[in-house]
C-alpha cells in the first residue's frame, strides 16, 4: 500500500471522541467509522472485519451519498468508508459536501472504481485515501489506522499508485522542473536552488510557479506528496 505523511497532527478532543486537527499527534483508542455502500451484504462483510479490531467500532451505515452526509453530521464519526457509485448522491458530491461540514474527518475512498479520471478527481477534493473492494482486510485496517496516525496521510491501493503514475505524462515537466522539484524535496529555499543550479532567484521563482501548476499544487508540500504519488520523487521511506 502507497502512502504519504504531512503535518499538521491529529488530537482526540475528550468530549466527543473527533479528531482534531491542532495539538501533539494522537490516535483516538476506539476509531469511531461511518460506513457509505449501497450494497447491504458488502456493509455487512465489512462491518465484521472492522468489528474484530479492538481499536475499531462502526457507529453507522449509509445505502446512499445523501445518507451518509446526514449521518455524518449526526454521529460524527473520526472516518467514513465511502463508495462512489451510489443513488441520492454519488461519493464524488458526497466527498464535497462532507469537507465542509465534516473538514476534521477521514475520508477513505472503497471501491470497485479504477477509472483514473474518478482517482484524479477525488485526489482534487482531498481525499485521505483510495481503497478498491478487491484489497486485503489488513490493508484495509491498516489504512484506517494511518490516515487517524497523521492528518493528511494519502493512502492507495498499490494498483491505483500504479495507474496514476503510468497516466501521467512525465514530459509534462521540464528538466529544470524535475531538477527544483528535487531540491524542495530536500528541504532547499529558493536562494539554496538558485546558488546550487547557478540560477538567479527570479528564475527558480519562475519554475517554481511553473512546477505548482502543472502538479495542481496549492503549496510546496502538496506538490512533493503528488509528485511521489505520481512516481516523480521517491516515495518516504517507512
Amino acid at each position: 500500500m502507497r502512502y504519504a505523511q504531512k503535518d499538521p497532527s491529529v488530537e482526540r478532543d475528550d468530549q466527543d471522541g473527533r479528531a482534531q486537527l491542532d495539538g501533539p499527534s494522537s490516535t483516538p483508542a476506539l476509531i469511531r467509522i461511518l460506513l457509505a455502500d449501497d450494497h447491504t451484504v458488502l456493509r455487512a462483510g465489512t462491518r465484521r472485519i472492522l468489528e474484530d479490531e479492538r481499536d475499531l467500532l462502526v457507529v453507522g451505515e449509509a445505502g446512499d451519498g445523501v445518507e451518509a452526509v446526514s449521518l455524518a453530521g449526526r454521529l460524527r464519526p473520526h472516518v467514513i468508508l465511502l463508495d462512489i457509485a451510489m443513488p441520492a448522491m454519488d461519493g464524488i458530491k458526497a466527498c464535497s459536501l462532507l469537507q465542509e461540514c465534516a473538514p476534521d474527518m477521514r475520508i477513505i475512498i472503497l471501491t470497485g472504481h479504477d477509472n483514473i479520471a474518478y482517482i484524479r478527481a477525488l485526489n482534487k477534493i482531498g481525499v485521505d485515501g483510495y481503497l478498491l473492494k478487491s484489497a486485503d482486510p489488513r490493508e484495509l485496517v491498516q489504512a484506517i489506522r494511518q490516515v487517524m496516525g497523521r492528518r493528511n496521510t494519502v493512502v492507495m491501493s498499490p494498483e491505483i499508485a500504479q495507474k496514476l503514475a503510468e497516466s501521467h505524462d512525465t514530459t509534462q515537466l521540464t528538466p529544470k522542473e524535475l531538477e527544483i522539484l528535487h531540491a524542495i524535496s530536500q528541504g532547499m529555499k529558493n536562494r539554496e536552488i538558485a546558488e546550487t543550479l547557478n540560477l538567479s532567484v527570479n528564475t527558480v521563482e519562475f519554475h517554481m510557479r511553473n512546477v505548482l501548476a502543472k502538479l495542481e499544487a496549492p503549496t510546496r508540500a502538496t506538490a512533493i506528496l503528488r509528485a511521489q504519488e505520481l512516481g516523480l520523487l521517491p516515495a518516504p521511506e517507512q
